[in-house]
């Protein structure tokens, strides 16, 4: 029998808060001795990744209790924000682009995070945007019209300060809501994994990073000759971007460079490609440069490999199926996305290596002990 996470109606939930905008150090003093650094504290933030190139950390939202702020980010020392940040919980929802961009800006790890987005998949929500719980639980309607805006615009128009208080104001509720309906669901182990795993995935990044074209989607799919070729424009959309204090995705998207990497390693003409003919001629002029730099590179040392394949032998294909019929079964049982147990590429992996593989992506981050024990496999820490 599936299992039903139940909604209780919210108590009567008070939005009625100022909110202050902090654009200088005393202010920002003063609102921080409002806030115990020992009790989760409601964070968001907002960059410009939109309209600048590279993007800028531009304003940080909070909200404790009755203490609700937007903190300007490029007026602002932000030393004493880091040291309350770095001792608190925080709760977010997705807490991915947020983490990092806090933490390229100088922003120790904190404690711990509680993501809402997260909490509510586990909790078998399908919906799970930060407005769609809202409208759930508390019956408001939230626009997104502000979603794109330029956040490094200064002054600030009062209508994005208050949009970007609303994107905090309610995450101490959903809280106390979604880490009810977890320990109901005895699913609150599992949350703690899950945003620890994100925590560590994050902060490793910034140790091993791997260069910025190795995460284009199609990189991998790509030969030796054409992930050389890619490696240039990559290089060759940067420095433009640079120039132009643009996004690099302004310029050309990555799937066009994928694109044109593949044509051009295969002899191709590139001109009929609808994203080079909207190129200026000497924009053009560099980018064929950028593609006759990576043939004449030939093969690069640190290229990544080839995309892996998997490979099933008629055992492996077995265990798969095993594993993907189990995994639906549970999924449907529990009432939540397949997915969030296993993707098919984890579920590949397991397959191919029933001994080693589950301890593998446990120590790789890629997948949480619950997930496995979920699965009744096990690991070589069980």
């Amino acid at each position: 029998m599936e299992q039903k996470k139940e909604i209780q109606p919210t108590s009567i939930f008070s939005t009625d808060r100022p909110i202050k905008w902090i654009d200088n150090k005393n202010a920002l003093k003063d609102f921080l001795l409002l806030i115990d650094p020992f009790k989760p504290i409601a964070i968001d933030i907002e960059g410009d990744s939109l309209h600048h190139y590279p993007e800028k950390l531009c304003v940080v939202s909070l909200c404790q209790g009755q203490h609700l702020a937007v903190v300007d980010c490029l007026k602002n020392d932000l030393y004493d924000l880091w040291d309350i940040l770095s001792r608190s919980e925080w709760i977010c929802h997705g807490m991915d682009y947020d983490l990092k961009m806090l933490r390229k800006a100088g922003c120790p790890q904190p404690r711990t995070i509680f993501d809402t987005h997260i909490a509510a998949k586990l909790c078998g929500f399908e919906a799970v945007g930060y407005a769609r719980l809202v409208s759930l639980f508390f019956q408001v309607k939230l626009t997104k019209e502000h979603q794109k805006a330029d956040w490094s615009r200064r002054p600030l128009p009062p209508s994005l300060i208050n949009y970007a208080a609303k994107d905090v104001l309610y995450l101490e509720k959903l809280k106390e809501i979604l880490t009810r309906l977890l320990r109901s669901l005895g699913r609150w182990e599992w949350m703690e994994q899950s945003c620890k795993r994100i925590q560590r995935k994050i902060e490793n990044s910034f140790l091993g990073s791997p260069k910025e074209w190795e995460r284009i989607e199609g990189v991998h799919k790509l030969d030796y000759l054409g992930q050389s070729i890619l490696f240039e424009l990559q290089k060759w959309r940067k420095e433009l971007a640079l120039l132009r204090d643009t996004p690099p995705f302004k310029i050309i998207k990555s799937e066009d460079l994928v694109q044109i990497s593949f044509i051009s390693a295969h002899g191709g003409s590139i001109a009929a490609i609808p994203a080079v003919q909207r190129l200026e001629r000497e924009v053009v002029g560099d980018l064929l440069k950028a593609i006759e730099k990576g043939k004449q590179n030939g093969t690069r040392k640190e290229l990544p490999s080839p995309k892996k394949l998997f490979l099933f032998d008629k055992e492996a294909a077995k265990r798969f199926e095993v594993l993907k019929n189990k995994r639906d079964k549970i999924a449907s049982f529990l009432g939540i996305d397949p997915a969030l147990i296993a993707s098919r590429n984890l579920l590949s992996e397991m397959a191919l290596h029933p001994e080693s593989g589950c301890q593998k992506l446990i120590d790789e981050d890629m997948i949480c002990p619950w997930q496995v024990q979920l699965l009744g496999l096990s690991s070589t820490s069980d």
